[in-house]
């Protein structure tokens, strides 16, 4: 009995051994394996050297998203070999490339702006084996110290949305719920993953938290920047000249026009139009004049003195419309109509002569229809029409000397001036004055002003650039702009005022237009930067496009003036 008993023991403890051994692979097989994540260095497009915020948000990312035995972030060492083999920049592909070389279920990606002391930071995080869409988020902030602590939320997110981190998940849905359960001021929720709309201090805009605000109301999204391109970009476009449904951005260079289109994340350049009429192009602008249902491309363009603008327009190419034409072009909104190309021509010895023409297409070639009348200081760069107080009588916005701006009613009568300056640019004709000698005169055209209204009320408001120049205008013949600022104003029934500003750029703001160049359904603050530098005795640049998306909300009424009582 004993020995039958210790028999059954034993087989019972060889039985339970073998179902042991049995199942130790399965659990092997059901526990997570660690996942790797790859930090790669952030793409840096600033003037100054922003190395050592690179290093803090990777640092930042790398403390906040390591889990003991769940997720170990690759280290430094291990991605930069990588990197020398697959060059940046990256995008979702390139990134799973550079994951799947380094054993990375998910790699983290993205580029740092700094424009003046604001900064911002676009982050992209991608699954290697997963072609689902990207996590994604844009984080901005007025100074580059208060980076850092917004990235420790994004890396929240990827905790929860990716990882799954339970504390994490916990502390989302609680975001989410308060969120749902107490809106932002006006009924507008939050952004989940904080934009921070609902808690900008009040001298920021909401119509983009990085513009600084005095009057405004409008909310925002995001900006958008082009790569570096190289040369100066003189004037920017927005417009369907290939007649596909999409909206195509035209960059014009001193001696060039090139086409690019916008698609989500993607800036492609699609066609280039160059050795074409000699001279330096000044604007371009775009618009159906014609009626033939595609688009002409105005270029004012000035040759040794004399007017060389050209026409053009686009299909499978760019095909020349008209050349050789002696006037300055300018299309504008007709605030109580439709759009209108305005034209005037030069002489020797002025930079404008004779009268600004509404132009019409007749014959074939864009010839006078009827004359503008206007203000004496006038010329086709320096004015708009604009319905400033929503009567329908438009009234003449100008940029008159010394770059004031000036206010001129229907009856021509002048009712307001700036005491500041605005539209300073660097672009000049040269002319013959007699008062020079053989030494010709230079006349600086000043930059473009736009009309639009963004709160949609039936008042239009000026968008107006200021570019800082060093010498401040006293040396006649060099501008040094190193930083530019664009204005939105609105009439009070008394003067311009100031609703929002841009934040301070770096560089030069030549040209800006609203349009909707993302084709989005809305239209964005469109404008383009260039940086000056000398290579030996010759002055070069480099340009990039910026796009400040825009989501508008009506003002409060304002209360009616009832005087003293």
């Amino acid at each position: 009995m004993l020995v039958s008993s210790a028999r059954r023991v034993v087989a019972s403890a060889l039985c339970m051994a073998l179902v042991l051994l049995l199942a130790l692979p399965l659990a092997q097989a059901a526990a997570p394996a660690s996942m790797r994540v790859a930090i790669l260095p952030f793409t840096a497009n600033a003037k100054d050297d922003i190395s050592f915020l690179v290093k803090g948000v990777r640092d930042m990312l790398a403390t906040r998203l390591a889990w003991q035995d769940k997720v170990t972030v690759v280290e430094p060492d291990l991605v930069a070999p990588v990197l020398n083999k697959i060059k940046p920049p990256y995008n979702d592909d390139t990134a799973r490339r550079v994951g799947k070389e380094l054993s990375a279920q998910v790699v983290v990606f993205g580029s740092i702006t700094a424009l003046g002391k604001s900064v911002s930071v676009d982050a992209r995080v991608v699954k290697v084996d997963d072609n689902s869409p990207a996590l994604t988020a844009f984080v901005q902030a007025a100074e580059m110290d208060l980076v850092i602590p917004r990235i420790n939320d994004f890396a929240q997110r990827i905790n929860a949305e990716i990882f799954r981190r339970p504390e994490a998940v916990a502390a989302q849905e609680k975001a989410q719920a308060q969120a749902q359960a107490q809106p932002a001021a006006g009924g507008d929720q939050a952004e989940v993953g904080g934009s921070g709309l609902e808690k900008l201090p009040e001298n920021i805009s909401p119509l983009n938290p990085l513009f600084m605000r005095t009057l405004a109301g409008v909310d925002s999204d995001r900006y958008w920047r082009s790569p570096r391109l190289k040369g100066t970009v003189q004037s920017v476009a927005v417009a369907d000249v290939d007649m596909d449904g999409k909206n195509e951005l035209l960059a014009l260079f001193t001696d060039r026009l090139e086409m690019f289109r916008l698609d989500g994340d993607r800036f492609v350049k699609v066609r280039e139009f160059k050795n074409g009429p000699t001279g330096e192009y000044f604007f371009v602008d775009v618009a159906d004049i014609a009626g033939t249902g595609r688009p002409h491309i105005f270029v004012s363009c000035l040759n040794n003195k004399s007017i060389n603008s050209f026409i053009l327009q686009y299909d499978k190419g760019f095909r020349m419309v008209a050349e050789g034409v002696p006037y300055y072009f300018r299309v504008q909104r007709n605030p109580v109509g439709p759009g209108q190309v305005l034209g005037q021509k030069a002489a020797v010895d002025e930079p404008f002569f004779g009268p600004i023409y509404q132009m019409k297409y007749q014959g074939g070639e864009y010839v006078p229809d009827h004359e503008l009348k206007l203000p004496e200081m006038a010329n086709v760069f320096n004015f708009c029409l604009a319905d400033l107080n929503g009567s329908k009588e438009p009234m003449v916005v100008l940029v008159g000397p010394s770059y004031s701006l000036r206010i001129f009613n229907s009856r021509g009568e002048q009712v307001w001036m700036s005491a500041e300056a605005y539209c300073a640019s660097n672009k000049y004709i040269p002319f013959m004055a007699s008062s020079r000698g053989p030494e010709p005169e230079w006349w600086y055209i000043p930059a473009r002003l736009v009309v639009t209204d963004l709160d949609k009320d039936g008042r239009q408001e000026i968008l107006a650039v200021r570019n800082s120049d060093r010498a401040e205008g006293i040396m006649e013949r060099t501008r040094m702009f190193y930083k530019g600022t664009i204005y939105g104003l609105s009439w009070n029934g008394l003067g311009l005022v100031e609703d929002w500003r841009t934040p301070n750029m770096s560089g030069y703001l030549p040209d800006y237009i609203m349009a909707d160049v993302g084709n989005v359904g809305r239209e964005a603050l469109v404008l383009t930067i260039s940086q000056m530098q000398m290579s030996g005795l010759v002055e070069k640049g480099t340009s990039n496009i910026v796009a400040f998306t825009l989501k508008t909300r009506k003002k409060v009424p304002v209360p009616e003036n009832r005087g003293l009582r």
